[in-house]
């Protein structure tokens, strides 16, 4: 049996995108693909094996059980894990992640000395892959730049380790106001004129996210980890004329049942809307359990095959309600868009953030595990 809810896949779309954002970078940069949180929402084991197929270097996850699942779906290339995982206080604990670690050829984030001190005590016949993380400005996980070559000369110290990269993060290069990305970017190439002595050939160098990959060619070192573009979203609105990118998530459902209210009749939790007119309604089995969230209540619209239709009532845990009445005649078992892959759609991820005062990124990793993500292999450019 399928879900009720269905994550339509293009994966056509998504190679798209990946080649979109490969032709920004020069010869021989390397493409690392987030998967992290289901790969934004977008189902890891659809999305994984398209990109590997589409030529990317490695993948990026933010835990260690993120890339045990990823080793286990057949990813056989290189995986960086970008969580401090083994910043936790009980021994046991760190033991058993240094040990998938190793058992899973992981490449481990570094952002102090206390992670390669547990490290060293590892007991491996190889030594471990390690990502030293800067923070160059952003505030957030990373070492201080003043600390970083410390980290290297550490590194080098114990067999158990070998740096097999140096990265950081942009905060801002979102953003048309260039001088934190340009002070990010200063910060980061000091970083690696003082730690050259320990950048070996194989050393590689990482700082671009999707919005640097589009426009900050300078940021491009050795590989880039374009995220939210690889769905389709662009970073932000003023770079939609630079790259073509096509949204690949198509959310949908059904009609379970159609009913006749009166006027005056409550729909809902909370009597928050209250017919007034004979209203035709459709129930739909979806709710904020599957990412649709109550905050859409009363503010949301979905498509049918007759037009679109608005969310009325709250947004239950499980079911949702819309309002029938001026659009064509719809039966239980007729489809049910919540999110479009159109952009141009009421009801497109970037649409619904925006309703929402968030982001696209919300939107897509709020989709809860009951729902099917299944591929189309064909583009959605148009509704099917």
């Amino acid at each position: 049996m399928r879900s009720d809810v269905l994550a339509r896949i293009s994966t056509d779309d998504l190679i798209h995108n990946f080649n979109a954002l490969r032709s920004r970078c020069a010869a021989g940069v390397r493409m690392c693909v987030p998967l992290k949180a289901n790969a934004y929402g977008h189902g890891i084991k659809t999305v994984a094996p398209a990109l590997y197929r589409a030529g990317a270097h490695c993948a990026a996850v933010a835990t260690l059980s993120e890339a045990v699942e990823l080793r286990e779906i057949g990813w056989d290339r290189p995986i960086l894990v970008l969580g401090h995982v083994l910043a936790v206080a009980d021994a046991a604990e760190r033991r058993e992640r240094l040990a998938a670690a190793a058992r899973h050829r992981l490449a481990l984030t570094i952002a102090d000395e206390g992670a390669l001190e547990a490290l060293g005590r590892l007991d491996t016949a190889g030594p471990i892959d390690v990502h030293v993380k800067v923070d160059s400005g952003m505030g957030r996980m990373g070492a201080p730049p003043e600390e970083a070559v410390a980290l290297f000369d550490k590194a080098d110290s114990i067999r158990q380790v070998r740096v097999a990269g140096i990265y950081s993060h942009f905060a801002t290069a979102d953003l048309e106001a260039p001088e934190l990305a340009q002070a990010q970017l200063a910060t980061f190439r000091n970083v690696l004129r003082a730690a050259a002595h320990r950048l070996s050939k194989g050393v590689i160098r990482h700082l671009a996210n999707s919005a640097a990959t589009i426009t900050l060619p300078e940021s491009h070192f050795d590989m880039v980890r374009p995220g939210l573009a690889l769905y389709g979203y662009a970073p932000s609105r003023h770079m939609l004329e630079l790259i073509n990118l096509r949204p690949v998530l198509r959310l949908v459902s059904h009609v379970s049942l159609v009913k006749i209210l009166p006027p005056g009749h409550c729909v809902g939790y909370g009597k928050t809307f209250t017919t007034a007119r004979k209203t035709r309604l459709g129930i739909v089995p979806v709710g904020y359990a599957d990412g649709f969230v109550r905050a859409l209540s009363n503010a949301a619209i979905v498509g049918t095959r007759r037009g679109d239709a608005p969310v009325v009532g709250r947004v239950s845990m499980d079911q949702l309600a819309i309002d029938l009445t001026d659009i064509g005649e719809i039966s239980p078992g007729d489809e049910v868009v919540l999110i479009d892959n159109r952009p141009d759609r009421p009801n497109s991820v970037q649409a619904i953030a925006d309703r929402l005062g968030t982001i696209p990124y919300e939107v897509t990793c709020l989709l809860g595990p009951r729902i099917d993500r299944v591929s189309t292999g064909n583009s959605c450019a148009e509704p099917s």
